[in-house]
C-alpha cells in the first residue's frame, strides 16, 4: 500500500478585535508563504493534499480563503465555525490530528505555521521557507522503512519534539496525541514529545544533514537543545531564503551577503 502524504499549513492573523490595517499586512506575510508552498509541492510531482487552518477575523474570511483556495488548498472547516481568538497552535494541532485520525497509519503529515507573521520578520520567512524546503524535499525513505521512527524535522530535542514545529509525523503517531486548549504558548511545540521521555529523540529522524554545514554552521547529532540550533551561518542562509523569488537551492547563498547579514535577530 503506497503512504499518503499531507500538509498542514497554519496561519494566524489575528481575533476578532484586529486592526484591519494589521490584519492586511498579515494576510499578505501568508500569501508569499502560501506561494512558496504551492511551489514546493509542484515540483515534488507528488499528489500532496495540503489543509490550512487559520484565525482571523470574520470580516477577512472571503480574502482568506481566497489566498488558500487558490492554490488548490483545502480550507479547514473547523476553523470557519471556531471563535477567533489567539489559542496559539491549539488550531494547526486540531486539524492535524483530524487529519490523522481518517488516514492510514503509516501516512505522513507535514506541519508547519505562518512563523513571523505577528511581528513580519523576514528572518523568519526565511526560516519558514528553509525549514520548509528541506522537510519537503528531503528523502524520508529511513521514516516510512522503520517503524521506530515516527517523525522528522531539522532539529529534534531530546524529549522528542522538532524545535520551531515544523515537521512530518506518522498519522498513527499523531492520532494517538491528546490535543486540547492550553494557555502556555509551548504546550504545542512539546505535544509531540514526552517531557518525561529522556530518549524520545530515538522516535525522531534528524534532517539538518539535508543541509550543507557551511549553510548550517551545526553539526549533526542525534538531539539538540534549543540554543544548539541557531548559527551565524544558519541565520546568514535564513536572510537569504528570505529574499528567493521561489524555492531552490545554491551552493552557498550566504556568501554573497554583506557581513551585517551575519547577526543574531531575535528568536
Amino acid at each position: 500500500m503506497s503512504i499518503s502524504r499531507s500538509v498542514v499549513y497554519f496561519a494566524y492573523l489575528g481575533d476578532e478585535g484586529t486592526e484591519a490595517g494589521v490584519v492586511g499586512q498579515r494576510l499578505a506575510f501568508m500569501r508569499r508563504q502560501l506561494r512558496w508552498l504551492s511551489d514546493l509541492i509542484e515540483a515534488s510531482l507528488d499528489p500532496i493534499e495540503v489543509l490550512v487552518p487559520y484565525v482571523a477575523p470574520r470580516a477577512w474570511d472571503a480574502e482568506v480563503h481566497d489566498a488558500i483556495t487558490r492554490h488548490g488548498f483545502r480550507i479547514d472547516p473547523a476553523s470557519i465555525r471556531s471563535d477567533r481568538r489567539n489559542s496559539f497552535e491549539y488550531p494547526g494541532f486540531r486539524a492535524m490530528r483530524t487529519l490523522a485520525e481518517g488516514a492510514a497509519p503509516d501516512d505522513l503529515i507535514y506541519y508547519c505555521h505562518s512563523k513571523g507573521i505577528v511581528q513580519l520578520a523576514e528572518s523568519k520567512m526565511g526560516l519558514f521557507r528553509l525549514h520548509t524546503e528541506v522537510g519537503l524535499t528531503a528523502d524520508l525513505a529511513r521514516l516510512t522503512a522503520n517503524p521506530n521512527l515516527t517523525r522528522a524535522g531539522l532539529f529534534p530535542s531530546r524529549r522528542g519534539w522538532c524545535w520551531y514545529n515544523f515537521f512530518w509525523i506518522k498519522a498513527g503517531y499523531m492520532a494517538g496525541r491528546t490535543v486540547r486548549e492550553s494557555a502556555d504558548r509551548y504546550h504545542f511545540e512539546a505535544l509531540i514529545g514526552d517531557y518525561d521521555d529522556k530518549e524520545g529523540y530515538r522516535g525522531v529522524l534528524p534532517l539538518i544533514d539535508r543541509l550543507p554545514f557551511e549553510d548550517s554552521g551545526i553539526a549533526v547529532k542525534p538531539w539538540y537543545r534549543a540554543e544548539e540550533t541557531a548559527s551565524p551561518a544558519l541565520f546568514a542562509t535564513y536572510r537569504y531564503y528570505a529574499g528567493l523569488e521561489c524555492p531552490r537551492r545554491l551552493p552557498h547563498p550566504h556568501e554573497a551577503l554583506p557581513a551585517s547579514a551575519v547577526d543574531h535577530p531575535e528568536r
